[in-house]
């Protein structure tokens, strides 16, 4: 799977996307997250994704009518010294 280099904001409450080669940015709003079994989902308000998009830097995308963000939640792996 190809990832577009489309860099992915989340603020509070919505998610800012900046596609590579371009000055615009596209803002939609979160309709919900949920974080379940070390997966991250956001629902946007809107599709903010093309047809032949399927992940973002960090992203998987999906969805006919709004975006749909997955990722894997990060852990983070704390060493004793």
């Amino acid at each position: 799977m190809k990832e577009s280099q489309v860099s992915v904001l989340v603020g509070d409450g919505v998610v800012t996307l900046k596609r590579e080669g371009t000055r615009r940015a596209v803002v939609a709003n979160v309709l919900g997250r949920i974080e379940r079994d070390g997966i991250e989902l956001l629902c946007l308000d809107r599709l903010v994704h093309e047809a032949h998009e399927k992940a973002f830097v960090g992203w998987n995308v999906s969805g006919a009518v709004t975006t749909m963000l997955s990722r894997a939640i990060p852990t983070n792996v704390v060493t004793a010294v």
